[in-house]
C-alpha cells in the first residue's frame, strides 16, 4: 500500500515538473518569436539607412538635376549650389557677359511723356533776383518711368433725350444684377497672375488690396478664371488642329495632383504653338484621346524615352540629348575610373556641335552610327548596373538618336516641351496643386493660349486681356 502511495506521489511531482518544462519551453518560444520580429525590424531598417547612407557615399552620388531627371525643387543645397556654377554645355573660352561688338539695350527717350515737370532755378545766386518772369531754356532733360496703381473708377451714366416731336430716346444696356463691376484690366490682372505668375487665389486677394485699395472676393477670381478658360477651350481646339499637321512637334508629360489625386499633365508643342492638357494616366492611348488615332502619324516627335511615345505612331522619333548627357554626368560620377559614359558624352557633343555649325545641312549619320555602335557594343559586364540599364535602352533606341542630324528641323532635345510644362511645378509648390478638376482644366486652356502668344512674340498681357 505504502509503495502505491508513493507511485502515484512520484508521477505528480513529475506530471508537474513536465508542466513546468512545458511552460518554460512555451515562454521560450515566445521570447523566440519576439526576438526574431525584432531582427527583421532591425534588418529593414538597417536596409533602409544603408540606403540612406549611401546618397553620402562616393560610390553612389546623389542625384540631381545635373545628372537625372529629378527636378532643381528636390535637390540638396549643395546640388543646388553646384549647379548654379556648371552647366552641360562645353565652355566657350569666352568671358561672360556681353561680347566685344555687342549691341546694348538702352532704355531710350519717349517720344510724347505723360507728363512733364520743369525743374529751374527760382534765384538768381548772385543778386538774389526772383526769376519767375524769365523764360527759361532746357539744359538737361531726363525721364522717370513710373506707374500708377490707384483704381480708376468711372461712373457710365445712361441719359434719355425727347425729340420735339414727343419720342423718348434711348440707349441699348443691360441692367446688370449688380451695377458696380471691375473692368477687363482688373479680370486680366487676375488671370494673369493666377495663371502665368502662379499666385494662389489668397495672394492674390492680398495685392489687390494692399497695393491698389481693391477688396476682392476668391470666389470672383475664381469667376474670372473660368470665363477665361471657356474662351480659351476655342483656341486651344484650333491650336490642336494646327499640332497635327505640324512635321516637327515635342511632347512631355509630368504628375500633379488634384484635390489630393494624382493626375497627369501632358504638352504638345513646336517653335510656335503650345498645347496642354489634363489625361489620367500617361500611356500613348491618352495621346490618341486628345488628338485622335494616328493624327501625328506625319510628325517627326521630340521626347525622353518613355516607352509610351514609342507606341504612337508617328513619322519618327529623335530622344532628348539633354537627357542622355544628364544621365551620362551620373555614371562619370558613379564610377570616375571609367570612360565609357565620357567617350559617348564627347561623342553626343560633337553631334550637337556639328548641327549648331551646319543648322541648315543634311547629315548623312553612318559615321555617327558607326562611332555610336562600337560604344554601345563594348563589354561592361564590369560595370555597375546603372551603366549596363543605359546602354540596353539606346540600343532599342539607337536609330532615333542622330535624327536631328538628318533633318534640320528638328531640334537634339526636349527643352521646349519641359520649359512648358514646368510651370505646373511651379503651380504646385506655390499652391499646393488644384482644388478641382475645372480649375486645373481651366490653367492648362489658359497657360495654353499664353505660351502660344509668348513663343510669337505677343505679350501674355494682352493674350490674357483678349480672353476676359
Amino acid at each position: 500500500m505504502n509503495q502505491q502511495v508513493d507511485i502515484e506521489k512520484y508521477l505528480e511531482e513529475f506530471r508537474s515538473e513536465i508542466g513546468n518544462l512545458n511552460k518554460t519551453v512555451k515562454d521560450l518560444s515566445d521570447d523566440n518569436a519576439r526576438l526574431n520580429r525584432r531582427v527583421e525590424a532591425l534588418n529593414v531598417e538597417n536596409a533602409d539607412l544603408r540606403k540612406r547612407l549611401s546618397k553620402y557615399e562616393d560610390t553612389q552620388p546623389p542625384k540631381n538635376s545635373g545628372n537625372s531627371s529629378v527636378p532643381p525643387s528636390k535637390e540638396r543645397m549643395g546640388d543646388e549650389i553646384k549647379r548654379r556654377t556648371s552647366s552641360l554645355r562645353e565652355k566657350s573660352g569666352k568671358k561672360p557677359g556681353g561680347q566685344p561688338g555687342h549691341e546694348g539695350n538702352t532704355r531710350m527717350m519717349s517720344v510724347m511723356p505723360d507728363e512733364t515737370e520743369d525743374i529751374q532755378p527760382n534765384y538768381c545766386r548772385e543778386c538774389g533776383r526772383e526769376l519767375s518772369d524769365i523764360e527759361g531754356v532746357e539744359e538737361y532733360r531726363e525721364e522717370c518711368v513710373g506707374v500708377r496703381i490707384t483704381p480708376v473708377v468711372k461712373r457710365h451714366r445712361f441719359l434719355k433725350k425727347t425729340c420735339t416731336c414727343g419720342c423718348c430716346n434711348h440707349v441699348e444696356y443691360t441692367r446688370r444684377k449688380n451695377p458696380v463691376y471691375l473692368s477687363s484690366e482688373i479680370r486680366a490682372l487676375v488671370v494673369y497672375l493666377n495663371i502665368v505668375m502662379c499666385m494662389p487665389y489668397n495672394r492674390i486677394k492680398s495685392f489687390l488690396h494692399d497695393v491698389m485699395r481693391i477688396d476682392i472676393s476668391e470666389g470672383s477670381v475664381r469667376n474670372f478664371i473660368e470665363d477665361a478658360g471657356d474662351k480659351a477651350d476655342a483656341i486651344c481646339e484650333r491650336t490642336a488642329s494646327e499640332l497635327v499637321k505640324s512635321p516637327v512637334a515635342g511632347a512631355d508629360e509630368t504628375g500633379f495632383y488634384v484635390n489630393g489625386k494624382l493626375n497627369w499633365a501632358w504638352i504638345l508643342q513646336n517653335p510656335k504653338l503650345t498645347l496642354t492638357w489634363i489625361a489620367k494616366g500617361r500611356g500613348s492611348k491618352e495621346m490618341d484621346d486628345r488628338f485622335g488615332k494616328d493624327a501625328l502619324e506625319n510628325t517627326v516627335l521630340t521626347t525622353d524615352r518613355h516607352s509610351a511615345y514609342f507606341s504612337i505612331k508617328v513619322k519618327g522619333h529623335q530622344i532628348c540629348i539633354a537627357h542622355l548627357l544628364r544621365n551620362l554626368n551620373y555614371l562619370n560620377e558613379l564610377d570616375k575610373n571609367q570612360n565609357w559614359s565620357s567617350r559617348l558624352q564627347v561623342l553626343l557633343r560633337k553631334a550637337i556641335h556639328w548641327r549648331n555649325t551646319n543648322p541648315e545641312t543634311t547629315a548623312d549619320t553612318s559615321t555617327w552610327m558607326e562611332s555610336l555602335d562600337k560604344l554601345l557594343n563594348e563589354n561592361l559586364d564590369k560595370f555597375k548596373k546603372p551603366f549596363r540599364q543605359l546602354r540596353n535602352s539606346l540600343r532599342k533606341l539607337k536609330d532615333h538618336v542622330f535624327h536631328f542630324l538628318q533633318d534640320p528641323r528638328v531640334p537634339s532635345h526636349n527643352n521646349a516641351s519641359e520649359g512648358g510644362i514646368r510651370i505646373l511645378k511651379v503651380k504646385q509648390k506655390r499652391s499646393g496643386g488644384f482644388r478641382s478638376q475645372t480649375g486645373a482644366e481651366d490653367f492648362m486652356a489658359i497657360h495654353s493660349v499664353a505660351d502660344t502668344a509668348k513663343k510669337n512674340d505677343f505679350s501674355r498681357w494682352n493674350a490674357v486681356l483678349a480672353l476676359v
